[in-house]
């Protein structure tokens, strides 16, 4: 239950991106009654001797949609200081799903989103009503994802939507957007997303212009095309009239590092043609996703089953080494950005074997062939493997960072020897960038976290300490914050956050877990109280 809080002697980052000021925060019935210099009075007096307090974090690009249904108390995002968690990424997740290919869904997601015994919803008001019933402890959106959509129309064929099918999926997404979601999310290298022309994403996104809600897109190449990638994206939502948002924005491999300088120029570029490019980002060198974006496109496609049966074809497997060798052609070889095999761990398996192993070390365990030892274990797995690469240079990252666009996110893939980000990151963030290297301010880390998400979603009384607001607030010693999760021990808690509260009530009290479950699951139409989306400067 809420209470009459007041926290006093706090060191307020109010998510403005405004310097910190000496005050006290008083929280009655789940919102903030009163900022005040002066002490305040309250049922409840908590002295936190100087810590800082900010908005709660917002993890804005998460992948806990089924974790949440099975571990609610969201220990794991709760102890980073994260309040509301964005679901519905990369444009494959849960919802909606057409009649028929549930069963086909959860086997394609098990691998980012692991395992739910039942899916009892197709739409996406459906899996939002799910949500609510084991009532989080964290806060919740959805983006509707553009594979299930298309698989509406079209399952999981590798081709252009007819007319009368791009219609069937535009109305889709305003029916999403009308349950619940809050943007559209793309993921370009992931079937059935990836077989989305431009011409059908900006169908898309002009529909999404109506209702002046924008377009996230994991985008074609995150590596040697990565410039080009971003700019067609961002252009491609210009052209539709919608707002581009870059999820887990990277330069992957050593022969892209330094491109963020340029990225950064494209985003500059766009601004001056009036058009408001937003992204996240992770404060890691290491990536992590799903191991079957190391294969060429053409071998991803189809059914699992498919797939599976084209991995054990030696013709193939021929196929599959020659393209990724080569280093040639018009697809994101994240092998070839990796440099090398001992740079791509293994983090989840079906089984549980091979996790915390290289592919090298796999393949010379097998004394296979690197290409072999992936198909194999791929094969073994029912393609249930997930990897983390190491391909990203802190240069590119600080630059990043830097920007007063981005938001930060966790990405974070739960299950076996998970990368530690989904763990570890907002500490990671107050640890390394801001106090150990000074990469930037801790408002400014503040306003990335929690003000500037709250701002790109369009919620109107979330991600500021400002009275009136609902109060989802982190306390947290910056002296001290520390994360500890690292692959060898990818599921260790951080240190330093010693309060978190969702809508007023504590889910982290004196550093511990309360496993209070206040979270609610935010519907965008609701929350905006209008079809569309608010404008920024309406806040």
């Amino acid at each position: 239950m809420t209470e009459d809080v007041e926290f006093s002697g706090a060191t307020v980052y109010d998510g403005s991106g405004a310097p910190a000021i000496e005050a006290n925060v008083r929280l009655v019935d789940g919102r903030i009654d009163e900022v005040s210099a002066d002490p305040i009075g309250a049922e409840r007096v908590i002295d936190v001797d100087g810590a800082a307090l900010a908005p709660g974090f917002v993890d804005m690009h998460a992948h806990s949609e089924l974790r949440l249904l099975d571990r609610p108390e969201a220990v794991e995002k709760v102890t980073q200081g994260v309040t509301l968690e964005v679901l519905g990424q990369d444009g494959v997740s849960v919802a909606p799903v057409p009649e028929g290919r549930r069963e086909e869904w959860a086997r394609r997601v098990q691998t980012l989103l692991g395992i739910h015994e039942s899916w009892g919803w197709q739409t996406t008001d459906g899996f939002l009503d799910a949500l609510e019933e084991v009532e989080p402890a964290v806060n919740c959106a959805y983006y509707a994802p553009h594979g299930n959509l298309r698989s509406l129309a079209a399952g999981f064929e590798d081709r252009p939507l007819e007319l009368v099918e791009l219609e069937r999926v535009s109305d889709a997404l305003d029916t999403a957007i009308d349950d619940g979601a809050f943007a559209l999310s793309t993921g370009m290298i992931y079937p059935p997303s990836s077989y989305g022309s431009d011409e059908e994403l900006e169908t898309l996104g002009e529909r999404l212009a109506t209702r002046d809600s924008f377009m996230v897109s994991h985008v074609w190449n995150e590596s040697d095309a990565v410039v080009d990638s971003i700019d067609r994206f961002v252009r491609l939502c210009e052209s539709a009239g919608c707002q581009p948002h870059v999820s887990h924005l990277k330069v992957a491999g050593e022969d892209n590092w330094g491109a963020s300088e340029e990225i950064l120029g494209v985003f500059d570029a766009a601004n001056e043609r009036g058009v408001r490019v937003t992204f996240d980002q992770y404060p890691w060198t290491a990536g992590s996703t799903m191991l079957t974006a190391l294969l060429p496109p053409w071998a991803r496609t189809g059914e699992t089953d498919e797939i599976r049966e084209r991995l054990t074809d030696p013709d193939a497997r021929d196929r599959i080494r020659r393209d990724i060798e080569s280093g040639d052609g018009d697809w994101e070889n994240l092998a070839k950005a990796a440099g090398s095999w001992e740079n791509v761990l293994i983090t989840d398996t079906g089984s549980g074997r091979a996790e915390g192993e290289t592919v090298a070390s796999i393949a010379a365990e097998r004394d296979a062939d690197p290409v072999d030892a992936v198909c194999d274990l791929l094969v073994e797995e029912d393609l249930d493997v997930t990897m983390a690469d190491f391909v990203m240079d802190d240069e590119d990252i600080d630059r990043f960072l830097s920007d007063l666009r981005g938001t930060i996110c966790t990405d974070g893939i739960f299950g076996g020897k998970p990368h530690p980000r989904a763990v570890g990151t907002y500490p990671r963030l107050l640890e390394r960038y801001v106090r150990d290297r000074e990469v930037l301010p801790l408002e400014d880390a503040v306003y990335k976290a929690a003000g500037h998400p709250a701002d790109v979603l369009g919620l109107p009384d979330r991600g500021r300490v400002f009275e009136g607001y609902v109060a989802d607030l982190v306390v947290f010693d910056s002296d001290r914050v520390r994360a500890n999760a690292t692959f060898n021990d990818p599921m260790r808690l951080s240190d330093g956050v010693e309060h978190v509260v969702v809508g007023g009530e504590f889910v982290v009290e004196d550093g511990d877990p309360t496993g209070n479950r206040p979270g609610r699951v935010l519907r965008s139409v609701k929350e905006w109280d209008d079809p569309r989306r608010p404008d920024f400067s309406d806040r």
